[in-house]
């Protein structure tokens, strides 16, 4: 029962820490790894009228649709919805950290942070945010 667990953050381009010089040993990353490298190479090189790039360069549409996803998420009630709305707000909220130069791995570690916190907020939602998400979706 001993084992050895190494976490490593990858770092170069590509990251890389596989002997064969990519992200794993195993091959292509999948899920979140695999958008996570997607939307890296997309915002050194969409071609233009590519829907990802749109977002990169309209943050004002990029906003917008994480709302949308988000509120769409918060009303799905079978698992299938759930799953697709999830689905959407993961990739519109990878687009908005890739754009911003964040990593999966800064999420995590920010993640690992706040669960060492002693101290937490109350958790109640910020009702001026929750005004701004509705001004938001009914701009139309």
């Amino acid at each position: 029962s001993d084992a050895l667990r190494f976490t490593v953050t990858q770092r170069g381009d590509p990251p890389a820490f596989c002997h064969l010089n990519t992200l794993t040993c195993w091959g292509e990353p999948r899920g979140l790894r695999h958008l996570e490298q997607t939307l890296s190479d997309r915002l050194q090189s969409a071609p233009e009228g590519s829907y990802t790039k749109r977002l990169f360069d309209d943050p004002e549409l990029l906003r917008d649709k994480l709302v949308e996803e988000a509120q769409e998420l918060s009303e799905a009630n079978d698992k299938v919805h759930v799953a697709e709305e999830l689905a959407d707000v993961l990739y519109f909220a990878m687009t908005k950290a890739i754009k911003a130069g964040i990593s999966i791995d800064d999420a995590v570690a920010e993640l690992d942070r706040r669960t060492r916190k002693v101290t937490r907020r109350k958790g109640d939602s910020k009702a001026f945010r929750i005004a701004a998400g509705n001004e938001i979706l009914n701009k139309d």
